[in-house]
């Protein structure tokens, strides 16, 4: 009876050695290994390396081994037309040495992985997936601050920076020190925890990674950020307002190009070696007060809230003041006597709004206060082309004033 268990157990353990042999043999990688080598002539399979290949970076603590499955991303005399077996685009190879950069850096994905899904970030709690076709253009802004040197590799990149600030982000997201703190910190959104970022895919389909939360959010804040009612309630809790951003009814380019300009917004921990910083800003000079009012506006986000030239639109649950962000139009006619009500109010804010009704939340827009954000030339001119909306003729701003140098406030307009 021994005998027989002990045979037993002998034959079970050279069943499972074999089994893990071929296992072992039979992964994802070596297939695709095996079949690539299958399209080589006899001459080139000789020079063929095979097995686990890995690049170690240490100037950035990465370990990549995505060369194990795209064997001819730096031979395009070898590559075929699928992947990955596909050799790297373009010259970015020859300005970016693998051996100095890793893949990772640019791409996303999960360097030690040899599985397909693990190796590209498509598994549940991975933070940085794949970035796949033209959303690699996201990890430029790591080392490249002067998009301007670069911008013919990053079209999507750049219009989604111009469009973050033409559709008025600033006015509730803070970026570094621009912008204000309506709303979420965007300054590391791209690298940021999905906790810090209050990512809930509750009410998104799968994938559930940063990417498609993001285009998620932008496409309709409101779908992920539905609020809860009263009537959903157990009593006594009290009921969340949808989210007060805006729906801004982008079209697919501009979607894509404002999650490119997010997934780029990383946290800096690249060495200094690897990074060119941002030009100082140009002195800029206007024709008017009423020009240089109109792009310190748009500059500082007050289209987000007040809509484009002061239009209004935005909608502000439970806010006193009506179901809608005020308009500007009638701006003059409220402060024309008394400028220094306005200006106190831009300097200032009105935090938090009042509320319509005192048994519901507060409105979740507030006035934020400008003080720290703008200078008083600028606040001038701001005053100046607010009153302007009403269509009267307004006095210049403030007196012209000297240029300064590159970096600081831009000299004050004079008329035209």
């Amino acid at each position: 009876m021994k005998r027989l268990l002990f045979l037993a157990l002998t034959g079970s353990l050279a069943l499972l050695f074999v089994i893990t042999m071929w296992q072992d043999t039979n992964r994802e990688w070596t297939r695709y290994q095996r079949q690539f080598v299958r399209s080589l002539s006899k001459d080139e399979r000789r020079g063929a390396q095979t097995g686990i290949r890995q690049l170690i970076v240490p100037g950035l603590e990465r370990v990549d081994r995505c060369t194990t499955c795209h064997m001819a991303i730096d031979k395009p005399q070898l590559a075929l037309a699928e992947e990955p077996f596909t050799a790297h685009p373009g010259q970015f190879l020859a300005w970016h040495p693998p051996e100095k950069f890793g893949c990772t850096v640019c791409h996303g994905g999960q360097g030690l992985a040899t599985e397909t899904a693990a190796a590209h970030g498509d598994v549940k709690h991975w933070e940085e997936p794949l970035l796949r076709g033209d959303l690699v253009q996201a990890s430029c802004r790591q080392c490249h601050g002067d998009l301007s040197k670069v911008s013919a590799h990053v079209p999507l990149l750049s219009e989604g920076k111009g469009l973050f600030q033409a559709k008025g982000c600033y006015g509730c997201h803070a970026v570094k020190d621009v912008g204000q703190t309506v709303s979420v910190d965007l300054t590391e959104v791209g690298s940021k925890s999905y906790l810090l970022l209050e990512a809930d895919f509750e009410m998104m389909e799968p994938p559930h990674d940063r990417i498609h939360w993001l285009m998620a959010k932008l496409d309709n804040p409101r779908h992920l950020n539905p609020g809860v009612r009263p009537e959903q309630l157990p009593p006594g809790e009290e009921e969340v307002f949808p989210s007060a951003m805006p729906n801004f009814n982008l079209s697919d380019s501009e979607l894509k190009a404002l999650t490119v300009y997010l997934l780029s917004l990383k946290a800096g921990d690249l060495p200094a070696s690897f990074v060119t910083h941002e030009p100082e800003a140009a002195v800029l000079t206007y024709a008017s007060p009423v020009e240089w009012g109109k792009a310190v506006y748009e500059k500082v986000g007050c289209t987000a809230c007040h809509g484009i030239g002061g239009s209004g639109g935005r909608h502000n649950w439970n806010a006193a003041l009506g179901t809608e962000v005020p308009p500007l139009t009638y701006v003059r006619a409220y402060y024309g006597s008394n400028v220094e009500a306005l200006k106190a109010l831009i300097r200032d804010g009105r935090q938090p709004a009042p509320r319509g009704l005192p048994n519901r939340p507060r409105p979740p827009l507030y006035m934020p206060a400008w003080k720290d954000r703008i200078s008083e030339q600028e606040l001038d001119a701001l005053v100046a082309y607010l009153f302007s909306l009403s269509g009267e003729p307004v006095q210049p701003a403030a007196p012209p004033a000297p240029a300064e140098p590159a970096g600081s406030e831009p000299p004050a307009p004079t008329p035209s």
